[in-house]
């Protein structure tokens, strides 16, 4: 990592387990509301790593829904308070890895499509909001993700050249939001599904262990 200064973390499904917590969530009032019944797989093919705005923009083209965002939102929000998102489990090897990134003297961000209510709830939990230098959250920019926004926010308060900054993310959405703010990005996933869109990251990993190895070869 010696010519590697800054790494900037996604949160969703990179560094947490949410993507079950927040499909848990969604399908009962998409069933209870809507009629529409979806599976997990379902939710990782059409939903996963996207804004509300996304989702609830794919259910009214693609499924023919009638959804209000506002009325989602808050339906989501309720839901999201009552099952605790500090329930929320750490993917394997985050924490490990954060600490070799730390300790190799790097900065660390978080760039993530949550809110901060999110970030401080579920990093919070398992101590590991002191890692991070700073935050870019869903509030601070006008264009979520896939747009280049959040990154090309994080970049000016690393203050560093884009050379020097790898960015690990786990969907195509994130991906092309890294890699058109010209950064470059390691992408972790199982979900096969997500690996045949991600043919445009740099590297394409497993789990945070791999992560962890190729970071410390990066020179």
């Amino acid at each position: 990592m010696n010519n590697i200064n800054a790494v900037l973390f996604d949160l969703d499904g990179t560094l947490i387990d949410s993507e079950y917590f927040y499909f848990s969530n969604w399908a009962p009032i998409l069933e209870n509301d809507y009629g529409l019944k979806i599976d997990f797989d379902e939710w990782i093919s059409n939903f996963a790593g996207h804004t509300l705005s996304h989702n609830v923009k794919m259910l009214n083209e693609e499924y023919k829904l009638h959804v209000d965002e506002e009325d989602m939102w808050f339906a989501t929000r309720s839901r999201y308070a009552k099952a605790n998102m500090k329930n929320i489990r750490l993917m394997p090897h985050a924490k490990e890895l954060l600490d070799a990134v730390k300790d190799a003297g790097k900065t660390i961000g978080l760039v993530t499509s949550s809110y901060q209510t999110t970030v401080d709830t579920v990093l919070g939990e398992h101590n590991l909001l002191k890692y991070f230098e700073f935050f870019v959250t869903r509030e601070q920019v006008e264009n979520p993700k896939p747009n280049p926004e959040p990154y090309l926010l994080a970049v000016n308060k690393l203050s560093v050249p884009k050379e020097e900054i790898v960015v690990v993310e786990d969907t195509s959405t994130g991906c092309t939001a890294a890699k058109n703010a010209g950064l470059y990005c390691i992408a972790v996933t199982k979900q096969e599904v997500e690996k045949s869109r991600l043919s445009h990251a740099d590297e394409l990993l497993n789990d945070l262990a791999e992560v962890k190895k190729s970071l410390l070869s990066l020179n």
